[in-house]
């Protein structure tokens, strides 16, 4: 509206009086469309106001000299109104659009993604029930485990859909505690040990980084999502690098793998909802990234993906350091080596 008063000002002797109506029902366009119907109406009496001050006669007051400039005022401020509930529907309507496009999106890969490891643990669970006395131990062995390893798979899969509607709908609350980075990362290569079995993990942790202020159940997720995502899009057997270094006041985690890496041009469209590699085998609904970025933006880092020295892909992990740390406590054994 001040922009409109502006402009109107600059260019009075180009304008004729319906234009400076015109410019401010541009205003209240904008209003509506950004703010909502409540900026539309705020908008709206502000713009009666201004045009009433600096363009009716006499100009510099409230008053008017003639009154059909009312009904000008009037039908300004009615528009206004009308004009912010059309932009409110538009806005609703959008919304509506989104949430069934995400609806959909999940319901596609309930059905795909989920059926998959549903229908492995039925199988293996079955041969078990049914079979039993004709297999040997290792064969009861290899059919249980790989019971436990779709089970584990799904729960993430489950997991993963879950934190995504958390995030969707504003849901997601931080329960911050004071964590070394090196807690995290262990708790993440546990649950991940099948996933990554015959791989080399190489951790690169240097002593002395500081502790996190973050939600561990959370940032625990971060890593594992990161890692599981590695093992999916990378030959079996290749290594994976995950390392850690402070800079200024952020600690930095990178993973790199060994992979062939991402597609270029691809490098910010993977942490979106739903967008997978390029690797057929791969499974999984395409949100472990997206849940990656919004607990990390949650936590207010930021998360890229780039390119590793190796050629593989490289994800890193920035995350804020408060200047009010603990320091990480000395364990004993450590304590008197260094005496």
């Amino acid at each position: 509206m001040a922009l409109a008063t502006a402009l109107g000002l600059l260019a009075r002797s180009q304008f004729a009086q319906p234009d400076f109506v015109m410019l401010y029902l541009l205003a209240i366009v904008a209003a509506a469309t950004r703010f909502g119907r409540l900026a539309a109406l705020v908008t709206s009496a502000l713009s009666v106001l201004a045009y009433d001050f600096f363009f009716v006669t006499p100009h510099f007051t409230f008053a008017v000299d003639d009154q059909r400039h009312v009904l000008t005022f009037l039908t300004l401020f009615v528009t206004g109104l009308v004009i912010g509930a059309l932009a409110d529907s538009a806005r609703a309507a959008t919304r509506r659009a989104h949430v069934e496009e995400l609806r959909s999106s999940i319901l596609s890969a309930v059905s795909h993604d989920l059926r998959t490891p549903l229908a492995a643990i039925t199988g293996a669970a079955t041969t078990l029930r049914d079979r039993w006395d004709s297999l040997d131990p290792a064969q009861r062995s290899e059919l249980a485990g790989a019971v436990c390893d779709e089970a584990e798979r799904l729960e993430r899969l489950v997991a993963n859909l879950l934190d995504m509607s958390r995030l969707e709908s504003g849901a997601l609350e931080l329960k911050r505690e004071w964590v070394p980075l090196e807690e995290l990362v262990g708790v993440a290569l546990e649950q991940l040990e099948p996933a990554l079995r015959g791989r080399a993990v190489r951790t690169e942790l240097p002593d002395g980084l500081p502790l996190l202020s973050v939600d561990p159940v959370l940032l625990e997720q971060v890593f594992v999502n990161l890692l599981d995502n590695a093992a999916k899009y990378t030959p079996a057997g290749t290594a994976l690098t995950l390392s850690a270094r402070a800079v200024g006041d952020r600690v930095e985690v990178t993973l790199d793998d060994e992979g062939p890496g991402l597609a270029p041009g691809s490098e910010a469209r993977v942490f979106e909802k739903f967008v997978r590699g390029g690797s057929a085998a791969a499974s999984g609904a395409g949100l472990g990234l997206a849940i990656c970025r919004g607990i990390v933006e949650a936590h207010g880092g930021t998360i890229t993906a780039g390119r590793s020295p190796a050629g593989g892909a490289r994800f890193t992990v920035s995350l804020p350091q408060p200047e009010a740390a603990p320091a990480v406590p000395v364990e004993p054994e450590a304590e008197g080596a260094a005496r």
